[in-house]
């Protein structure tokens, strides 16, 4: 397997073969056995801007220290399903500097998200594993401590220009347009990107897209109130929907307190 090939699809594996997943240091490995699937996750501490390769175990390469799972069946097949997911928690993304949006204005900003590494097999709905190339740190989103949601957080410079954001093969890009429809500034220090509910999409070239959100500010009975849509991507006809969002929807908008989306 070459690493000019895509590291998401159907992968072929003969009995005992390994194949890794690699950013660097950083590796996720599955080993096919007659009846079980062993998974081997080799985190690190920082994210790592390299591209995902994967090949086969090196010839002394020796996973004895690393962590591991083994999923048990009565007879393993010869395919593995690898699958591109978003976030299974919101992200909360933290503009290095805070945001203004002044009033009657219309801004884009374009953020990415970590891609998690979504492994299946042919008949069983439940997947083996679901790890994330890179986790987030915890954090939470809400009002107070009693009230809100865990969530995953990242800083970010929010770029304006879509030529600006750097692309990586772990991570997904989301275009936010933010309208401020009322006569005060909208101040955005903190942004909640509802990620499990958008759908996964590839370009083609190695690069991941998510649906995009808008967000409508305005005053309704003397409160801020946000509407908030999710589309596919402007240029969705060139690209190819590789996975579904993880919390199924039928509603492309809802109605939320701006509290609930931007700090």
């Amino acid at each position: 397997m070459t690493t000019n090939k895509e590291w998401w699809g159907e992968f072929a594996f003969n009995q005992d073969e390994t194949k890794c997943w690699r950013i660097g240091d950083r590796f996720i490995a599955i080993k096919r056995s007659e009846r079980e699937w062993t998974i081997w996750n080799n985190e690190s501490a920082n994210e790592i801007n390299k591209p995902v390769i994967v090949n086969k175990q090196k010839s002394r390469e020796s996973f004895q220290d690393v962590s591991f799972e083994r999923f048990m069946v009565c007879q393993t097949t010869d395919i593995v399903h690898v699958e591109p997911s978003l976030a299974d928690r919101s992200i909360i993304v933290r503009p290095s500097k805070p945001l203004v949006v002044m009033p009657f204005e219309k801004i884009q900003l374009y953020v990415s998200t970590p891609i998690w590494m979504t492994i299946s097999v042919p008949n069983i709905e439940t997947p083996m594993s679901d790890i994330p190339f890179w986790r987030p740190s915890d954090s939470w989103f809400g009002p107070s401590t009693m009230s809100g949601d865990i969530c995953y957080s990242k800083y970010t410079d929010a770029k304006v220009k879509q030529e600006d954001l750097e692309m990586r093969s772990h991570r997904a890009s989301t275009m936010v347009t933010v309208t401020n429809d009322q006569e005060e500034p909208l101040i955005i220090q903190r942004l909640n990107l509802p990620v499990p509910s958008l759908k996964t999409y590839s370009n083609g070239n190695g690069h991941f897209w998510t649906d995009q959100i808008s967000i409508l500010q305005r005053t309704e009975h003397s409160k801020p109130v946000s509407h908030v849509k999710h589309s596919p991507p402007e240029d969705v006809h060139t690209m190819t929907q590789v996975s579904e969002s993880r919390e199924l929807s039928n509603k492309s908008s809802f109605l939320s307190s701006i509290k609930n989306l931007i700090g």
